[in-house]
């Protein structure tokens, strides 16, 4: 398959704040039902457990948007995709606001997430626009505003429901996805269409670039041991704050996250250093820091200074993974950025299901030190990621 020389150095400080904002707003569509499960089941009259068949809507589309539509940005013009796919999302979001059941509002939110998957196409935009000596800075920025609308979505959802309900939570986000995802449209560079192949034929081309490419191998290895451990301590973070000795409130421990906002103001220096000293090292920086912060957590049983620590450490040493794990990824063929950007994100969001679950059955069994080991396991096979894979 042909693919472009990329179109490097026209990427302006413009475009590069409207990505990240695009990638702010729109990826907090899909975090915007966990904290509003509660009214959301008692407006249509059943459990928590039954209304999260929201939460797990929203993941499973957003799954089927990496896989089905950002290859698309390989082929098609980007500029076009990322307005088409603002419109539909924020439709779909103004008639979840409008959802007369439950099964209605978890199919229109899956939908959502189908289509709010815009973040995955400006990054590699970003990375083949940007000189390839400040690839790992461009990136970053763009990382940045993902990890403020992800950390952010948990917390004005839940304050905005509180005050006008959760229905107007969707209609919000609505207004704000349309509005940024024009504006970011009026930003970028159209790109046309770069490789005239039909879209059966991008997808088949995904098996093919992770047997042939080992860097890209290595990147997915070392940021699904990376991402599986963050999502093992990260799932039963708060069981551990609210049970004895620490007794927290469930406010109280969503307050907690904040602390992930860390790692965004951190991008930045995360993408410098990746620049400056190459993806591997820094990609090993990333790994030793969650080590660390597991390490640390494990003390968090009884001790709540260990576990503010741990729990500040942990957000970092995945942004400074990912920042360098992404890049190599990217890297290995700027012109077909899509179709790596999903064989990454997949293994990512795989690798993170795959951590929620085993951490979750092993704090059951031997309680929070139990997580935190298993986030030690995780991070050692990430740790293969750092030899070199033929």
């Amino acid at each position: 398959m042909t693919t472009v020389a990329p179109d490097t150095g026209r990427l302006s400080r413009a475009l590069l704040f409207a990505a990240a904002l695009c990638a702010g707003v729109t990826v907090a569509n899909i975090y915007l039902a966990q904290p509003i499960i509660g009214p959301v089941a008692d407006t249509f009259g059943t459990s928590p457990q039954t209304a999260g068949i929201v939460v797990t809507a929203g993941m499973l589309g957003y799954s089927a948007g990496l896989l089905f539509v950002i290859p698309l940005g390989d082929s098609r013009d980007r500029r076009t995709m990322v307005g088409a796919l603002s419109v539909l999302t924020a439709l779909l979001l103004a008639g979840s606001s409008l959802a007369p059941s439950l099964p209605v509002l978890a199919v229109l939110t899956g939908l959502a997430a189908v289509t709010t998957v815009v973040p995955q196409i400006l990054i590699p935009l970003v990375v083949q626009l940007a000189d390839p000596a400040q690839r790992g800075t461009a990136m970053s920025w763009v990382q940045a505003g993902l990890i403020t609308g992800i950390m952010g979505a948990r917390i004005v959802s839940g304050q905005l429901a509180g005050l006008l309900g959760w229905r107007w939570v969707f209609a919000a986000s609505a207004v704000l996805t349309l509005v940024v995802g024009l504006w970011t449209v009026r930003v970028l560079p159209s790109d046309g269409e770069r490789n005239p192949v039909s879209y059966w034929a991008l997808l088949r081309s995904l098996p093919g670039y992770l047997r042939r490419e080992p860097g890209l191998r290595r990147a997915c290895l070392r940021q699904a041991g990376s991402f599986a451990a963050f999502n093992a301590v990260w799932t039963t973070l708060a069981l551990v704050l609210t049970a004895p000795p620490h007794g927290f409130t469930v406010a109280e421990a969503g307050l907690v996250g904040l602390l992930g906002l860390l790692s965004a103001a951190l991008a930045p220096v995360a993408g410098k250093m990746v620049d400056r000293r190459g993806p591997r090292l820094v990609g090993a920086l990333g790994l030793t820091v969650l080590a660390f912060a597991a390490l640390v957590l494990i003390l968090g049983t009884n001790s709540l200074t260990a576990l503010l620590l741990g729990t500040a450490a942990v957000p970092i040493g995945l942004q400074v993974g990912q920042a360098a794990n992404q890049n190599a990824a990217l890297s290995v063929d700027p012109a077909a950025g899509g179709r790596l950007n999903t064989i990454f994100m997949l293994s990512t969001f795989l690798a993170g299901a795959i951590g929620s679950a085993a951490g979750s059955i092993t704090y059951g069994l031997h309680g929070w030190p139990g997580a935190c080991v298993t986030a030690l396991v995780f991070l050692a096979l990430g740790g293969i990621g750092l030899r070199r894979i033929r």
